[in-house]
């Protein structure tokens, strides 16, 4: 989970088609799909840059069909049903374990809100806490199925094991070519996937910053004077994403 900036809301959403849509939910007992608006889905879909908003995982593919989360459920506060910024976007897992749960009473992380940095840490593929008082990142790491194995435990695990070969790999490259331009593009290379907009870019960040080999090899292109503007802006969005 990464920090994320609330887009402006889509100009069809105006405040009399907001208002006409809730009425229209609230009339029907609440069971009207009233967000259910191309244009809507659309824009939700783009405000974390195609991937679920909690997981990172990139929606749309295979069986990750995006949801649109309400944040604040619909059934306990209807007047939100088509709210800017109480719409999400949401992989099914998430939102169907986070379900009804009042975030008013009981507070969960928004990532539209909070920064998951001052909550979370990755550990082995995990989330866990940053600090074992955060009620919040607790709450959070269990109502969103963070730690699920199967959806999501298992498949960053094999991202992380794919980043640690390559990094190893890299490092073989730097002791072996005379010419350092090859190993050092793939490095800028293998630092981008933790770019803010790629899947599970926390993770990646995670990983790549706390890597022994990717250490030492930051150190060896500052002494050699090889760290130039663009590892320093790659690095500066790895820790924009880590959760260290």
């Amino acid at each position: 989970m990464i920090k994320l900036d609330l887009p402006p809301k889509p100009n069809q959403l105006t405040d009399e088609f907001q208002a006409i849509k809730t009425q229209e939910f609230i009339d029907s007992g609440k069971t009207k799909n009233v967000w259910n608006i191309d244009w809507l889905k659309d824009a939700v879909f783009q405000m974390a840059f195609g991937k679920c908003c909690y997981s990172e995982a990139r929606l749309g593919e295979e069986s990750k069909n995006m949801e649109i989360e309400h944040f604040a459920p619909k059934s306990l506060y209807p007047h939100m049903v088509m709210e800017w910024g109480n719409l999400l976007p949401s992989l099914k897992k998430c939102n169907g374990t986070k379900l009804d749960l009042d975030v008013v009473k009981e507070p969960i992380i928004n990532p539209f809100e909070n920064n998951p940095k001052e909550y979370f840490k990755l550990i082995g593929c995990r989330y866990y806490p940053l600090n074992e008082n955060l009620i919040v990142a607790k709450r959070s790491i269990e109502k969103l199925s963070l730690n699920h194995r199967k959806t999501f435990v298992n498949k960053r695990f094999e991202i992380s094991k794919e980043l640690i070969i390559k990094l190893e790999d890299i490092k073989k490259d730097f002791e072996n070519y005379d010419d350092k331009i090859i190993p050092i593009e793939r490095l800028k290379r293998l630092m981008k996937t933790g770019n803010r907009k790629e899947e599970y870019s926390a993770l990646v960040a995670s990983t790549i910053l706390s890597n022994q080999n990717y250490k030492e090899k930051e150190d060896w292109l500052r002494i050699n004077l090889l760290w130039d503007e663009e590892f320093e802006s790659l690095k500066q969005e790895l820790l924009y994403c880590a959760l260290l």
